[in-house]
């Protein structure tokens, strides 16, 4: 499928088809691309770069087309294995559906839209020694990415016939000069780099996230790091908040400094200063922020005034075009066509702040236990009591833990029965509601009663046995229930937005579970970020009660009860439905509340009613709504579950039991002391088959 021969600066000599029809349906003129859109296009190849490897399983090669609506060519950037690449030549038509545009750097800080491949993104080849002249159909040579029936239709058919002979060719390339470009573009040097592997003399092309914010007047200094270490960096290190001024030039330290506040780590030898000069430094100030993912082009790396340590220095282009700007700002919000090492850096950023949190706990717990193991020392040496040897010390600690293991094997054991025996008695007699299903665990039906109670922990301390009661335990149940209420009272507000982090594109990055709550989960700390930039996930609690009486010698009262989250993961289980805006988006409230009306009955009706008669009667309490930065407002339903809180009903529900799991977990709560923990409940594993 090479170049045909079209002589430059001539023209095809077919008479011009007085009916010229019109751009088949479905398909985009290149000069009407949005950014964002997936779209179908049609147009012939102006320009080929081969693939070339990018270190991952894809590779990477850049087709640019033009059509009647524009003569400047669009790229379009292809990343598939080798082996599925087009081979093109000059002149042949692409027809391409489902390719996302994007924007892309051009001349300076000048963006234009391209092209580049999505997951369901295909190609046909239509080559151009082939196409017949119109009104005849023609048809593609090769088929390439994944495969639409859809597509091509006999209408686009028929229409690539007209463009290949009507479109203007004066800018084709002869076919010789055509292939030894595509040749040459195999080799350009790759000046990709890690952190890790630059070295004094090298030009490198970097991608990097920038740590500082940038400063300088004229020329313009910041910080960038990739999250890999170089040896021959500056270590950056951890300096206390009482160092009274900064050294940004290094003349009291040995060593460049930042202000501490301005600094988001890493710590180390993992940032690299860069000194950047016109045109690239007035593109920094402009564009450029604290937290944003860069790359840069042309680094030049050397060692600083100190001899010690390596810098980068980024200066115009003189051999080329001075006014070329090589830095460019990175979006991380698609992790399908995202850059794969691009990727690989946000997955070490994410990695590396967790490790370091991690750290930071444990020098917290290790200096936490020092003070206990100091103050218990000085507690023991009482006068007139025997210490222990060191085999009686080993002996008791050896033997409090198979004790309590003991003990708590033998009453969760009795427990289990207990609640076994009771709930398979009654289990025949209960109708519960069979469009709702469940994971299936091995183990019996639980009680919100047995859920609800304090969990003792036996020890021992200082020879003598002591009962800790736990804030909470991680624990799993299988229980029958049914929902008696729900928060928030609106359903518009079940689903909540939140701003989206780079973390996003990750495809392990999903959500641990045990967060689901509302301070763990507001929006309000990012409510001044622009709404593009946000994304909406389900948060809601249910309030759960058991399908009897508990068991104590009063069993005509009121029926236990617990709060219940549901965080994003378990609602889309739940209702099969994504979160979205549900004030703008009436088609899925309807679907979520027909869904929900399935697991609560008429509770919404009831909650509607009961709202009318407390505004009648001026009773009502008055709850903020969640809009805008009043978000973090709405109240909460309580985080604890004692199970006693009860609310007599004015009228039966007509929701039935379900079978559900539920978890036990606990969210750490400031406090002044230090670090609590506030027991919580949600349900998972649960599905409404509508």
């Amino acid at each position: 499928m090479s170049a045909r021969g079209w002589r430059k600066g001539g023209r095809d000599a077919t008479p011009q088809d007085p009916l010229e029809p019109p751009l088949p349906a479905k398909l985009t003129e290149l000069r009407a691309l949005q950014v964002g859109n997936l779209v179908n296009v049609i147009g012939l190849v102006k320009d080929w770069r081969r693939p070339i490897n990018t270190r991952s399983k894809d590779w990477k090669s850049e087709i640019e087309v033009y059509d009647l609506s524009t003569a400047d060519g669009v790229k379009f950037t292809i990343f598939w294995p080798e082996h599925e690449h087009p081979d093109v030549g000059a002149g042949d038509v692409l027809l391409i559906i489902s390719a996302k545009v994007q924007n892309r750097p051009d001349r300076g800080l000048q963006e234009r839209p391209s092209l580049i491949t999505h997951i369901t993104t295909s190609v046909y080849v239509y080559s151009a020694s082939n196409i017949p002249k119109p009104p005849q159909s023609a048809q593609p040579t090769v088929a390439l990415g994944k495969r639409d029936r859809g597509f091509p239709t006999a209408e686009q058919n028929r229409y690539v016939s007209y463009l290949f002979h009507k479109v203007d060719k004066t800018c084709l390339s002869e076919e010789h000069e055509f292939k030894v470009r595509a040749e040459q573009s195999l080799n350009v040097k790759n000046k990709f780099r890690q952190l890790k592997d630059v070295d004094e003399g090298r030009f490198c092309d970097l991608i990097a996230q920038v740590v500082t914010e940038p400063y300088g007047i004229g020329v313009v200094t910041l910080y960038v790091s990739d999250y890999t270490e170089n040896a021959k960096f500056y270590n950056e290190q951890s300096q206390p908040s009482s160092e009274p001024v900064d050294d940004p030039y290094g003349y009291t330290s040995g060593g460049v400094s930042v202000p501490r506040k301005k600094w988001i780590g890493p710590y180390g030898k993992m940032s690299l200063q860069i000194t950047c000069y016109e045109p690239h430094a007035n593109a920094i100030r402009e564009e450029v922020k604290v937290g944003d993912w860069v790359e840069l082009r042309n680094v030049r790396i050397k060692y600083g005034h100190d001899g010690k340590n390596l810098e980068g220095v980024m200066h115009e282009e003189r051999n080329l075009d001075p006014s070329r700007v090589n830095v460019r700002v990175l979006e991380a919000t698609d992790g399908e066509t995202i850059d794969p090492r691009l990727k690989e850096a946000i997955r070490r950023c994410r990695d590396y702040h967790k490790n370091r949190k991690q750290q930071l706990k444990d020098i917290k717990s290790a200096q936490a236990a020092g003070l206990k193991r100091k103050g218990s020392q000085s507690n023991s040496a009482q006068p007139g009591k025997r210490q222990l040897n060191a085999k009686e010390r080993r002996k008791l600690l050896r033997q409090a833990p198979r004790d309590a293991q003991e003990q708590q094997a033998q009453e969760q054991q009795a427990k289990e029965q207990q609640a076994k025996e009771r709930l398979d008695d009654d289990g025949a007699c209960l109708e519960l509601n069979d469009l709702i299903t469940c994971e299936k665990h091995d183990v019996p039906f639980s009680t919100v009663e047995s859920m609800v109670k304090p969990y003792i922990f036996q020890t021992t301390v200082d020879n003598e046995s002591v009962a800790l009661p736990l804030p909470f335990i991680c624990a799993k149940y299988m229980a029958r229930l049914r929902v008696v209420d729900y928060f928030p009272p609106s359903l518009e507000d079940f689903a909540r937005s939140r701003k989206l982090t780079d973390f996003d594109v990750l495809s392990d990055n999903e959500d641990d579970g045990d967060s689901s709550s509302p301070s763990s989960s507001s929006s309000g700390d990012d409510e001044d970020s622009p709404g593009r930039n946000r994304t909406w996930e389900w948060l809601f609690a249910l309030r759960l009660e058991d399908v009897e009486p508990p068991s104590t010698e009063a069993t005509s009262g009121p029926r236990p009860r617990l709060w219940a989250y549901v965080n994003n993961a378990e609602a889309q289980c739940l209702t099969g439905l994504n979160a979205t805006d549900l004030r703008r988006d009436p088609e899925t409230l309807r679907q979520f509340r027909q869904a929900m009306s399935i697991l609560w009955g008429n509770l919404e009706e009831h909650k509607a009613r009961k709202m009318g008669k407390g505004q009648t009667a001026g009773t009502s309490e008055k709850r903020p709504t969640r809009r805008g930065k009043n978000a973090q407002l709405l109240e909460r339903p309580p985080l604890n579950s004692d199970g006693e809180d009860v609310v007599d009903e004015e009228e039966p529900l007509s929701n039935k039991p379900f079978a559900c799991c539920i978890k036990q977990y606990g969210i750490p709560i400031p406090d002044d002391d230090g670090r609590k923990w506030q027991r919580c409940f949600g349900l998972f594993g649960t599905k409404i088959c509508s």
